[in-house]
Formats: C-alpha cells, sequence, structure tokens
C-alpha cells in the first residue's frame, strides 16, 4: 500500500525538526482512490453517523451520536446548535460525522484500510520516519466534515506518542475551513497549519503529559464538498 518511492530518511529529518511531517502521495494511486470512493459515496450512507460534543451543566461531556434519518434531522439541527454556543463560549465541543463500529468479521475497504494500519510495514514505516517505537495502532476512525462542522482546541493528551490525520479531501480549498491547526501551549498562538489534500498523512508527536493543542476550523457555511480523512493515535 505504502508508496515505495518515499524517502523516510528526508521525512525522519523533517520529523525530527518540526515534530510533525506531511507526507504527499502516501498510499499508491490504486488504493488511495479506492479508499476515497468508499467514503465519497460507495458506503452506504446510513453507515455514517453525526458526533456532537457540547456541555452539560457543570461542564460534563455530553456525547451525542446521531444517525440522520429524516425524523431525526431537526434533532440533529438542534444538538449542532448548541454544540457551536458551547464553542463560542471556549467549551469542548465537535460536531462531525464519523462511520458507525463494524463487525469484527467486516472486511469493507474501511475495515481493511484499519487492517493495514495495524500491519507491521505501517508500524515500522511509522518508526522510520519518527524514531519512535510503535507496539500498536491504538485508535482509528473515519471522519466527514461537511458545511458547519469543527472540532474544538483539544491536546489529544495521553492518547498516544504519535498522532496522525490521513486526508481524503479531494480539490479542497483552503478558505473553505476545515483546515488542521497546531497552536503554543497558550492555545492562542498557531504554529502550523494543515489544508487538508488527498493522500496526504500528517504525522504528528504527542509530548507527555501535555499533549498539542490543535483543532480543525470550521467548514464554511454553503460548502458542498466533504472533508474525508482518516484519524487516530500510534503507541
Amino acid at each position: 500500500m505504502i508508496n515505495p518511492a518515499l524517502n523516510a530518511a528526508e521525512l525522519s529529518e523533517t520529523f525530527a525538526h518540526d515534530k510533525s511531517v506531511q507526507i504527499l502521495d502516501f498510499l499508491n494511486e490504486e488504493e488511495s482512490t479506492k479508499l476515497y470512493d468508499w467514503l465519497n459515496g460507495d458506503m452506504p450512507e446510513d453507515w455514517w453517523v453525526t458526533s456532537i460534543v457540547g456541555a452539560r451543566a457543570g461542564g460534563r461531556k455530553k456525547v451525542e451520536k446521531i444517525q440522520i434519518k429524516p425524523d431525526t434531522k431537526k434533532l440533529r439541527d438542534i444538538k449542532i446548535k448548541e454544540a457551536n454556543e458551547t464553542f463560542l463560549n471556549g467549551g469542548w465541543s465537535y460536531v462531525f460525522d464519523r462511520t458507525i463500529s463494524h463487525d469484527t468479521k467486516c472486511n469493507c475497504i474501511e475495515c481493511q484500510f484499519f487492517e493495514f494500519l495495524r500491519s507491521d510495514d505501517m508500524l515500522e514505516f511509522i518508526k522510520s520516519v519518527t524514531g519512535i517505537d510503535m507496539r500498536k495502532l491504538r485508535h482509528a476512525f473515519s471522519s466527514r466534515y461537511l458545511s458547519n462542522f469543527f472540532l474544538s482546541p483539544h491536546p489529544d493528551r495521553e492518547q498516544g506518542k504519535i498522532g496522525f490525520v490521513y486526508s481524503l479531501s479531494k480539490d479542497w480549498r483552503p478558505e473553505w475551513g476545515g483546515n488542521l491547526h497546531f497552536m503554543d501551549e497558550d492555545y492562542r498562538t498557531i504554529t502550523r497549519t494543515v489544508v487538508p489534500v488527498f493522500n496526504r498523512l500528517t504525522l504528528f508527536d504527542i509530548p507527555s503529559p501535555s499533549g498539542v493543542p490543535h483543532y480543525v476550523s470550521h467548514v464554511a457555511p454553503g460548502v458542498k464538498a466533504k472533508r474525508l480523512s482518516v484519524a487516530g493515535w500510534f503507541g
């Protein structure tokens, strides 16, 4: 799956200097296109749920996953509005679509990709780039950001040693939002911005115990394109 033309030594130098690296053309074209086609429309639509986090009184997290059906659209819109209000008040919040949990025997395109992420080939590649011995894939999930979807600032604290985002967005324009922003510990200074680019893997160090602050900016109103990605953590 991994593009054999990638130069791990050069990527390793970049990661050592920046504590992150963006790897263009990560997979061979056939595999990246197959995964894109699956998440972009070949996969049944009801395999997506809208995952929403806002906050209850007292600051406790509230996690809801709403499967989009005609009779749930009104509830979904209300919950999205609540999450945005939490966001404006500086609270932990997000709205994006993610895929449902699959049966352990599922062999769909997404599950095949997750199995690849767990493989020795992938773990060895991550080690060759980061210099960190990866024991396993801690967690991975597919996401779809549509208009007005976002992910508020958070540090990924104790999620793993290395975070990753594999972008599957085609022809995405940075002015549409949906950009991944890394921040300084003050949660105000942006240190790096990653625009969604098709078939690009971003790896970033998660320093223990503080993590690294980052967020995904709101996708602009009216945007019809889908910001597709697979994200997670190695440890």
